[in-house]
């Protein structure tokens, strides 16, 4: 073989060995066209370490995270970035990646007790990202994602909106990543004055032991939406590492500049000790459109526990919860009149406590505001078979029906017990499946069976919401017939 083709065989062997050990994509960061970049990282990419992009990332950039299980405990304190999964379109549907982290237990962050920290971070998306993407001029647009081919990067179709992007992985489609506890000391997510939002995550345990999230410091705004916390098992033990805090399920700690938000949170079969399901040490919180069942807290006070502070809830369901004094356990003393636990349009399904009598909704110890204005509040909520008892719902007609069974319901110190907005009732306005538990809705006297006195009762009250059976909320010839379908039907 002449010089020359050596030469050129050798170039041919060198182009192609560097073909294939390039890194893709080539850039990487990929500029964009707002100035801002986008960061590939985590496994087969030229930056497997994810906290060394957060450390180097501007205000704006976005990361996007490879398939993959991460046993890092990251820091995030950037300004409006976006950290979410790589997003494929294998067979024309729209996919993220499978991102798991884990609590480290070993290695050079073990201690920090957590997989993922925000401190401040103002306008940080981690999860699913923001609705709409404000642009340098001004204008607002929908945020649209463009698949990429797994190993090229090559753009695969159109850019997706990202309402259409689902993550196979978890049955409930809102979930984007995972992260899982690991030790009775650690917590999935710490939030330390953060000012960002925790999108679409499924946090549970991988050896059946730790806590799911501490939120806590001055000023923190952080918003949890979408999330599910399941199969935790939650001692109380400290949070020794960094935070003197007992972990929960969910623990919130901090003055009354300390408002988190929460909204479409599941918190389900989870096993706790001492401090409940979710416990709140001061604060102020908000819920909206939360389901809060089959949790066991026999051993705590309250499957929701609250030492002072304040929270409000907005379309809530509790249901099947176990707890040792009040599905609500609030030790309000040393609050002020104007810190409350309100709860509007929310449903207490078949709640138990270990006296089997009171507290079914909720308990207030509150020595000191004996016989005072009542700060826990109940606005067009239902109440079904908590301790097995309903609301309002009176036993013999001399009765009143606010000094039965609602009376062991709801205890508190208060003169009256609670205050009420929109009357509450002993049915829930929620669908059928939610609700039934085994409830015959035609049994309006809860006597065990629907019959003759079943229709009388409704004769007499038809028009009123009380006999609203069918929950539509009006009252009328439905009621009646809904009655008549479930005639001679035993209820358990």
């Amino acid at each position: 073989m002449d010089r020359q083709a050596i030469l050129g065989a050798t170039f041919v062997l060198l182009n192609a060995a560097g073909a294939l050990g390039q890194e893709l994509p080539d850039p990487n960061p990929v500029p964009q066209s707002d100035g801002t970049n986008l960061w590939y990282v985590g496994n087969n990419t030229q930056y497997p370490v994810i906290q060394d992009v957060l450390d180097a990332v501007s205000d704006g950039d976005e990361i996007v995270i490879r398939a993959g299980l991460y046993v890092e405990s990251l820091t995030i304190d950037n300004v409006e970035i976006t950290l979410r999964p790589f997003v494929t379109n294998a067979g024309g549907v729209p996919n993220y990646e499978q991102v798991t982290f884990l609590n480290p237990t070993e290695g050079f962050n073990n201690d920090n007790g957590w997989a993922l920290k925000m401190q401040g971070a103002r306008g940080t998306y981690v999860g699913r990202p923001r609705q709409f993407t404000e642009l340098e001029n001004g204008l607002d647009v929908v945020t649209r994602i463009q698949p990429r081919d797994a190993l090229t990067y090559s753009p695969v179709g159109d850019p997706i909106n990202i309402a259409s992007i689902l993550n196979a992985e978890f049955s409930n489609g809102s979930a984007v990543m995972r992260i899982q506890s690991r030790t009775i000391d650690d917590v999935a997510i710490v939030s330390d004055s953060g000012q960002g939002t925790f999108s679409g995550f499924l946090i549970t345990s991988m050896n059946g032991s730790g806590g799911g999230i501490i939120i806590t410091g001055a000023h923190n705004q952080t918003t949890f939406v979408d999330c599910e916390l399941k199969n935790l098992y939650s001692t109380g033990s400290p949070h020794e590492q960094v935070y003197d805090l007992p972990v929960n399920v969910i623990t919130v700690s901090g003055d009354s500049t300390c408002r988190p938000t929460f909204h479409r949170i599941k918190i389900h079969n989870n096993d706790v000790t001492q401090y409940g399901v979710v416990c709140q040490i001061g604060a102020d919180t908000e819920w909206s459109h939360c389901d809060i069942y089959e949790n066991d807290a026999r051993a705590s006070d309250g499957t929701i526990m609250s030492t002072g502070g304040r929270s409000t809830w907005h379309d809530c369901v509790f249901s099947a919860n176990q707890s040792g004094r009040g599905t609500l356990y609030w030790d309000a003393e040393g609050t002020l009149v104007t810190d409350e636990f309100r709860f509007f349009d929310s449903c207490f399904i078949d709640n138990q406590t270990v006296t089997n009598l009171y507290g079914g909704v909720a308990w207030v110890d509150h020595p000191s505001g004996s016989g005072q204005q009542p700060q826990l509040m109940f606005s067009g909520c239902g109440f079904v078979q908590n301790n097995g008892l309903n609301y309002p719902n009176p036993t013999d007609p001399e009765d009143s029906t606010l000094e039965t069974e609602a009376e062991y319901a709801i205890f508190t110190p208060y003169f009256p017990e609670h205050r009420i907005g929109i009357d509450n009732a002993g049915y829930c306005n929620v669908p059928d499946q939610v609700l039934d538990q085994g409830q015959v809705f035609g049994d309006l006297n809860d006597d065990g069976s629907v019959d003759w006195s079943d229709l009388d009762a409704l004769s007499s009250l038809l028009g009123t919401c009380s006999t609203d059976v069918d929950r539509n909320g009006v009252t009328n010839f439905n009621d009646l017939v809904r009655i008549l379908n479930e005639y001679n039907e035993s209820c358990p």
